[in-house]
């Protein structure tokens, strides 16, 4: 795309257009790969709590799968090197929809994974970090969790803190 200082309204609505789905492309590209390691990661690491599939081995071949879709439609439709000073995503724009949509990714892992197990027997106290992704859900994880620190936390407020004047 050489500037040839032809900047009739057309062109520009082209650009923008291109610019839109370079940025919804871009989002689509890392939303899959994201979600295809997670995957990966969560069946190496025995994460059973995060595979989206009950058996480890279907789950990292859906991961390799989501990754290799991802890579497809980002590169597949054509040239995909725009410099940033011609219409293409700059180095800061990259970042922040990497962010994005890698944070999608693992919400929708979490929320997901939470829905396909949630039948994963529920251990009485919860175990910490990670490692409780081994036994549970992400959301019976939190649930445990929360119970825990609702056990723990004063059931009286102390009369210091009441806002009676009386001692």
């Amino acid at each position: 795309m050489v500037s040839t200082g032809d900047q009739s309204p057309e062109r520009g609505l082209a650009e923008s257009a291109v610019v839109s789905n370079l940025t919804q492309d871009y989002l689509a590209f890392c939303f899959l790969s994201a979600l295809g390691v997670f995957q990966i990661a969560a069946a190496y690491g025995r994460l059973r709590g995060l595979l989206l599939f009950r058996r480890p081995l279907v789950s990292v071949l859906a991961g390799l799968g989501l990754v290799v879709a991802g890579f497809l439609w980002f590169f597949l439709p054509g040239p995909r090197l725009i410099p940033d000073t011609e219409g293409g995503l700059d180095g800061n724009r990259q970042a922040l929809l990497f962010f994005v949509s890698a944070s999608v990714a693992l919400g929708v892992t979490l929320l997901v994974s939470s829905l396909v197990n949630r039948r994963m027997l529920r251990p009485r106290h919860a175990m910490p970090g990670l490692d409780a992704l081994r036994e549970t859900t992400y959301v019976q994880a939190l649930r445990l969790k929360l119970v825990q620190v609702w056990k723990r936390s004063p059931k009286q407020t102390p009369k210091s803190f009441s806002g009676s004047t009386a001692g």
